[in-house]
């Protein structure tokens, strides 16, 4: 499998190259990425070439045995460009020009800068697409990345036109499924379509739900402009990827990927000016999106945090077994490869406090000895593992779409959509499940239970299946404000839960939105939560059941005795709704109970223990930093798979500890 690092030659002196890859090839390093960042140095002037650094950096790594992976230099458009086209430069929700500076400072709609895409995109190509040492390309670097995902100037307003005359052919039909009537927003001619600048109060939701489309649509136009060129040119068995970050920008991950060869991701569980890393499950529902947005396909982590992260602030400094954990996790959830970012920390620019596996000094330290040690031990099963299949049992629905939706109205200053996905996904995790995220494309019959967290913005597609899911005997478990949009971002004419009130058993005639200074309290009435209280918080579905039977209250509140939490039979099968936003605690009860009667394999731990089997590989991963912890392994005996150290009953974790065993 390959290990590698992101590398900057440009940034260090040649003098201390050949230093560089001798300690590269000490540490075990098999692959670097490369040049997104060096359009500047590629092109020093317009139309003028010049690739003489990157051929000497590429010819003194891979003569020592390191392959390369090339990022298009996209990224940063260089100076003279935007001195001499400055219409290439995005301009934001206040109609402000966003200045050259930084990166990612261009507006993905000018024609001008897709020339120029063009141009760079090709004469890489034509370079490097023949090299037998380079195995692979990176398009880009974190598209929409930093609120680059959105831009809303007069090119991009052309361009939304455009697209939505496509869309609707009519105006008429606009005007309809955006109900222009509402405040006399009616459209005559498409040119008095606006994008959604700055207002007194607040955009039509509709016409904000289709600008996210329309931006994802133009970002995925764009990716596939640089792969069909690289196509075209490069080796077949030159891979073309992308690194994506998932932070819910108007970028749709699986549109994009359908043009990738796989997909590649950046993981940072901790970054500037964070007191301690993410929670556990927030990292595996990553690396589960990652996987799931092509189809299952293992993914690379083309940028692995290595040291303490921040640009003007500085993050929590990561602690000896960080390393090792992070990259066990990934692995076990379907990544095929680390690329750590950064090879050795920069002494100038933006990200002066970026650590690297090397600081400033660049001498080898802890960190480097920790990477040595992950290398050296992946080195002896590392292949097999990569090659192991993750067979899922639960699956999460994830529509970006839905996300979007969430973020144009969140209804209450406490909601933030990951953060919510995360508490109805967080249970799994915590059960040690194998999950999956799926969309309307994906077939759900292999799946044992389906998870639909706060699905707000329905797709029809969806629902079917899912009804279809569930009627031949599958479990469904839906959370509050379920049922509310339709395609369009209107809100449903029916009750609520809308088209899924026959489905779920059950009518929502009234609801509270709780604000982040309120709360309520929800008592269990049946099955393992019986007796069990918890807070409220966030939303209140006062449910009224028609056919569901009721597994929880509130209480202490007007609506005290009003139905929380419902249980239905639908078809062959079971569909559980969630009214409001409970504690951890209630929903790992409820989750067991879910889990035992969809006969889900679990595999409970205490602690801060992670369970993930790949094939015949089940990875131990302690996330506490501080309390050693046991773990009961199933009947057998289990060996290490790095040193075939037998192992049988009980497996102690330390502090950051992470073992990957085999069943003999």
């Amino acid at each position: 499998m390959y290990i590698g690092v992101d590398y900057y030659p440009e940034q260090w002196p040649k003098t201390r190259w050949a230093e560089d890859v001798r300690l590269m090839k000490e540490l075990g390093i098999n692959v670097v990425r490369i040049a997104e960042f060096g359009w500047q140095l590629m092109e020093p002037e317009e139309g003028v070439y010049d690739f003489s650094l990157y051929d000497e950096a590429i010819e003194l790594l891979t003569s020592n045995g390191i392959k390369v992976v090339l990022g298009t230099p996209t990224a940063t458009p260089p100076a003279w460009m935007i001195h001499s086209y400055p219409e290439i430069l995005p301009v934001d929700e206040n109609g402000v020009t966003i200045s050259f500076g930084a990166r990612r400072h261009y507006t993905v709609n000018s024609g001008k800068y897709h020339q120029f895409t063009k141009k760079i995109v090709t004469k890489m190509a034509e370079k490097y697409g023949q090299h037998p040492d380079i195995i692979g390309w990176q398009v880009d670097n974190e598209y929409g990345h930093e609120k680059s995902d959105r831009s809303y100037g007069a090119l991009d307003r052309a361009a939304f036109q455009c697209w939505l005359k496509e869309k609707y052919q009519t105006l008429d039909e606009l005007n309809q499924q955006w109900g222009t009537v509402f405040w006399s927003q009616t459209y005559t001619d498409w040119s008095q379509i606006p994008t959604p600048r700055k207002v007194y109060q607040e955009h039509n939701p509709s016409l904000l739900l289709d600008f996210d489309r329309f931006c994802a649509d133009a970002y995925t136009a764009y990716n596939k402009l640089q792969v069909d060129i690289l196509r075209s040119i490069v080796r077949k068995d030159q891979f073309i990827t992308h690194n994506f970050v998932f932070t819910d920008q108007a970028i749709n991950q699986w549109d994009m990927s359908k043009d990738l060869d796989f997909v590649s991701f950046d993981n940072y569980p901790v970054w500037g000016g964070l007191a301690e890393p993410i929670k556990p499950a927030a990292i595996a529902q990553q690396h589960d999106l990652c996987r799931s947005a092509k189809g299952g396909k293992n993914f690379w982590v083309m940028e692995e945090l290595s040291g303490a992260q921040g640009w003007s602030r500085i993050g929590y400094l990561p602690r000896p077994g960080h390393i090792k954990l992070w990259t066990y996790q990934a692995i076990s959830r379907g990544a095929e490869a680390i690329v750590y970012f950064r090879w050795r920390a920069a002494q100038f620019g933006t990200e002066e406090f970026c650590h690297g596996i090397l600081d400033h000094d660049g001498l080898p330290k802890r960190k480097y000895e920790e990477v040595k040690e992950v290398i050296q031990e992946l080195k002896t099963f590392g292949d097999e593992w990569i090659n192991a299949s993750y067979e899922a049992e639960v699956a999460a629905y994830y529509d970006i779409e839905n996300a979007w939706a969430w973020g144009i109205q969140p209804q209450s200053d406490a909601f933030a959509y990951k953060q919510e996905f995360l508490r109805f996904y967080r249970p799994v995790h915590s059960a040690n499940v194998l999950t999956d995220l799926v969309t309307a494309a994906d077939d759900l019959a292999r799946y044992k239970a389906v998870i639909v967290p706060i699905y707000f913005l329905t797709n029809s597609e969806f629902t079917e299946k899912l009804k279809q899911f569930v009627s031949n005997g599958g479990t469904a478990i839906l959370s509050y404000r379920a049922g509310v949009k339709e395609e369009n971002n209107f809100v449903t004419g029916q009750t609520l839960p809308g088209a899924l009130s026959e489905f779920t058993g059950i009518q929502i005639h009234e609801y509270e939105s709780l604000q982040t200074s309120q709360q309520n309290m929800v008592v269990g009435i049946k099955g393992t939560i019986k007796g069990q209280e918890s807070t409220a918080t966030i939303w209140c579905d006062l449910i009224e059941p028609t056919t569901a039977e009721v597994l929880a209250e509130y209480k202490g509140c007007f609506y005290e005795g009003t139905a929380a939490i419902t249980k239905n039979s639908f078809g062959k099968g079971t569909v559980y709704y969630i009214g409001t936003a409970l504690e951890d605690a209630m929903l790992d009860g409820l989750y067991d109970d879910i889990l035992a009667e969809a006969q889900v394999d679990t595999f409970k731990t205490n602690g801060e223990v992670e369970v993930v089997k790949r094939g015949q590989f089940y990875s131990f991963l302690n996330h506490s930093t501080t309390e050693t912890t046991p773990v009961k392994l199933p009947d057998g005996t289990w060996k290490t798979a790095a040193t075939n150290e037998l192992v049988k009953g009980e497996l102690m974790l330390k502090p950051l500890q992470a073992v990957v065993l085999i069943n003999e």
